[in-house]
């Protein structure tokens, strides 16, 4: 009797152990990998895409404008008060690099033009700036 029993428990086993992931259900769980592989991919994408932060103005601090320098380093042109402050941003220190006493922007409508085109003229302030430093 008792082995009657485990024969028929054996065999209700092995019919389900036969019975595999229908092709319909494998399909689905494919599709589902790659919709988040595809997510994934995208906010990677997007992250790269807004250089890993969020710039933003909050109350009497503004940064008008960031550059890459490397893989880590970066400067940025904050303006606080009134006065615009150029710092160099590293992963273990903040420097200040000068401070502007007249808006670095002046003659140009932020609100009217790129990004690129915002980048392109304070990268070429920056140069003008470094290269005039070092002829004094």
């Amino acid at each position: 009797m008792l082995f009657a029993f485990f024969a028929s428990a054996a065999s209700a086993a092995g019919q389900q152990g036969s019975v595999g992931l229908g092709a319909a259900a494998f399909g689905e769980m494919l599709l589902w990998l790659g919709v988040i592989v595809v997510f994934i991919l995208v906010c990677a994408w997007l992250l790269k895409r807004l250089g890993g932060s969020v710039v933003a103005s909050a109350g009497a601090i503004r940064v008008r404008n960031v550059i890459s320098m490397g893989s880590k380093e970066r400067i940025a042109l904050i303006e606080v008060g009134g006065k615009q402050i150029l710092v160099g941003l590293c992963p273990s220190q903040i420097s200040t690099l000068h401070v502007f006493e007249e808006d670095v922007f002046a003659n140009q409508n932020l609100d009217d033009s790129s990004p690129s085109e915002v980048n392109a003229d304070f990268a070429s302030k920056l140069l003008d700036f470094v290269r005039r430093d070092k002829n004094v």
